[in-house]
């Protein structure tokens, strides 16, 4: 049985109460990070939620209480108790940040609780949002705060919050073709497929420096085929069809801006040979099928090139009688899930 005799010596008898309530709870806080530390989170919550009961002003209780529920929350498991931990953590660390504001263990565990919930919780993916966005109105320069927004979005497939969200941005700066791609990322996320490869394509032919376009139109053909190869059940048909053509059309477009790009025939080569697959009628499939040699054959040239003139750079011709030395050349193109340390 826990004493109340130290606190009756200092207070008095009238306390009896209230010391005896404050000690309970306090020894219910050292069971529970006991608890904690033995990887016992469940008993630890437990003894955290007594302690509350007792004497809710025990230092750090709401704080360690929130690493428990962080702790055992699984979006996955089939215990609700496991699936609704990750609200009762938030509210914990916000309890806690009432009390103690500046504690940035509290903040930092409150963001994570919400960003790894938020694609398996609406009401927490919306209490995400409005956070971060609050933290960006307090200081438009919170680099941080924006990572974690832009991580929401994709994490949620959140595309049209994307776009409302940066569109002001975009307004502003036309040519901010580093926002242009995290929209691109986001929309592919959230499989809007052909919203992706247009504000990939819009990158494209917003820049004026006609290497760095070149560059940006071959990304558009290596994307367009990454999907038809990688993810063949995402675009079918027509739409697949219809996907080969854009990408093709890019690589295509990037020759024609950069001599000798090797890496965008190769890829032109691999898009015409997606189309032989999708295309109705023998002579479209003809015509693909002879493109994509041709285009084939042109890089393969160029790659030797390359690789003469690198072992050339290198040491010249090599002596008679001694193996040519260089390089073979090769198609181009081809957070913690426990909470904190309790604190007493």
């Amino acid at each position: 049985m826990r004493s109340c005799w130290p606190i009756l010596a200092l207070w008095g008898a009238g306390l009896l109460t209230t010391g005896c309530t404050v000690i309970e709870a306090r020894s219910l806080a050292r069971e529970g990070n006991e608890a904690y530390l033995a990887s016992d989170y469940r008993t630890a919550i437990l003894k955290y939620e007594e302690a509350l009961k007792l004497d809710p002003e025990t230092p750090n209780l709401y704080l360690n209480l929130g690493y428990a529920y962080f702790s055992v929350y699984d979006p996955a498991s089939e215990k609700p108790e496991d699936r609704a931990a990750a609200k009762a953590a938030v509210e914990a660390f916000e309890r806690h940040l009432q009390k103690v504001p500046g504690d940035d263990s509290a903040k930092v565990f409150r963001i994570k609780t919400l960003l790894k919930s938020a694609p398996f919780e609406k009401e927490l993916a919306d209490k995400a949002l409005s956070t971060f966005l609050d933290m960006l109105k307090q200081d438009p320069q919170d680099h941080e705060a924006r990572q974690y927004l832009i991580t929401l979005f994709i994490d949620c497939r959140r595309y049209e919050d994307a776009v409302a969200f940066f569109q002001a941005k975009l307004d502003e700066k036309k040519d901010d073709i580093e926002t242009m791609k995290i929209l691109a990322i986001i929309a592919d996320k959230s499989k809007q497929t052909q919203a992706a490869l247009e504000w990939y394509w819009r990158r494209a032919e917003t820049v004026q420096d006609q290497e760095k376009k070149a560059t940006l139109f071959y990304e558009v053909g290596t994307y367009a085929w990454n999907l038809l190869h990688y993810q063949p059940d995402r675009v079918k048909g027509v739409d697949a069809l219809k996907l080969a053509d854009q990408g093709t059309e890019a690589c295509l477009r990037a020759i024609k801006l950069k001599d000798k790009y090797a890496e965008a025939m190769i890829y032109a080569n691999l898009l015409y040979l997606k189309r032989v697959g999708l295309e109705p009628d023998e002579q479209s499939r003809f015509f693909s099928q002879n493109r994509a040699f041709e285009l084939r054959k042109t890089a393969g040239e160029i790659m030797l090139e390359r690789k003469q003139a690198e072992e050339a750079a290198k040491g010249g011709a090599a002596a008679p009688g001694a193996p040519a030395s260089g390089p073979e050349a090769a198609p181009a193109g081809s957070g913690s899930e426990q909470g904190g340390k309790p604190s007493n």
